[in-house]
């Protein structure tokens, strides 16, 4: 295994697959933009929950794709560079970090872009294809019930990248003190 690195692997591996998703998925907002009643763009233009839904959209890229992707540079350092493949619990560290971590963080992210998008829509005059529900209605009815949900998965997100740090750096705290071979 000279040269690679199975986490850093694993962890470009669903990037991939991560930033696939995202391309499908801004090809579509792209396709509401222009064509779509209401007009994707015209919900992130009128703000207020319009913004909940380019949030989510901005912290999908930066976590669940790009995120992701750095930390095969974390693992490929650890693994390849200094020569020290993961072992032992660090393994079940290293698999909640990536499946547990890129799920949660996808999943609230994707929750806040989905509460923006469906509040943006009703925020919108009915002559637009809007709702044209008012903000407090939106808070109450839309954005309000997603709150806890959100948290609860960035919590859970933070947990995963928690424990994937602590098995990190303990293993090139390891490898660092280990004597060169």
């Amino acid at each position: 295994m000279a040269g690679q690195s199975k986490w850093a692997g694993r962890f470009l591996a669903a990037s991939i697959v991560q930033g696939g998703f995202a391309f499908a998925l801004m090809a579509y907002l792209l396709y509401l933009g222009v064509f779509g009643v209401p007009a994707a763009s015209r919900i992130i233009a009128a703000g207020g929950a319009g913004t909940w839904f380019f949030v989510g959209l901005i912290g999908y890229a930066l976590v669940g794709v790009l995120g992701i992707a750095v930390s095969a540079l974390f693992y490929q350092y650890l693994e390849v560079t200094l020569g020290k493949p993961y072992k032992g619990w660090r393994n079940a560290a290293a698999w909640v970090h990536l499946v547990v971590g890129g799920v949660a963080g996808s999943a609230a992210a994707l929750l806040t872009a989905w509460g923006g998008y469906s509040g943006g829509a009703a925020l919108l005059p009915t002559t637009l294809g809007g709702g044209g529900l008012t903000a407090p209605d939106v808070h109450t009815s839309i954005l309000g019930p997603l709150v806890v949900p959100i948290a609860a998965l960035m919590a859970v997100t933070l947990l995963a990248f928690f424990i994937g740090g602590v098995g990190y750096v303990t293993a090139w705290w390891a490898a660092r003190r280990a004597p060169a071979t």
